[in-house]
């Protein structure tokens, strides 16, 4: 295994661990200040304190269940070619990064969802 796959090892691996780190930290309650610079923050989670907190506590359980759902395919995914050219490794690589870019954004759906049907 060469440097290049365990490049694209940690690459691969900074979505779902971001995930997971965020999430368990919104989860367990330690959310960032209501309105301030960071967080989940969307029109609906802005409404109110009750729904920040709400919207940080919830998006984050999701995160985690996403989380591990995606680490580890992709982890099993790399795995499988290392002995795979630079090319390859980089164009499987890439192509985990993608589709993790937009599976991260799924819970954001569920978590509005559960917004508006908290009546914010």
């Amino acid at each position: 295994m060469g440097w290049f796959w365990w490049f694209m090892l940690a690459m691969v691996l900074v979505i779902p661990l971001t995930m997971l780190m965020l999430g368990l930290r919104w989860w367990r309650g330690r959310i960032p200040p209501y309105g301030g610079s960071s967080g989940y923050r969307t029109r609906r989670s802005l409404a109110s304190p009750e729904a920040w907190v709400f919207a940080h506590v919830y998006f984050g359980r999701l995160w985690v269940i996403v989380g591990v759902a995606v680490l580890v395919p992709s982890a099993v995914v790399m795995l499988l070619c290392p002995g795979g050219d630079t090319d390859r490794i980089g164009l499987w690589g890439g192509a985990l990064c993608f589709i993790q870019t937009f599976v991260m954004l799924i819970p954001m759906i569920a978590t509005e969802n559960a917004l508006r049907r908290m009546g914010g």
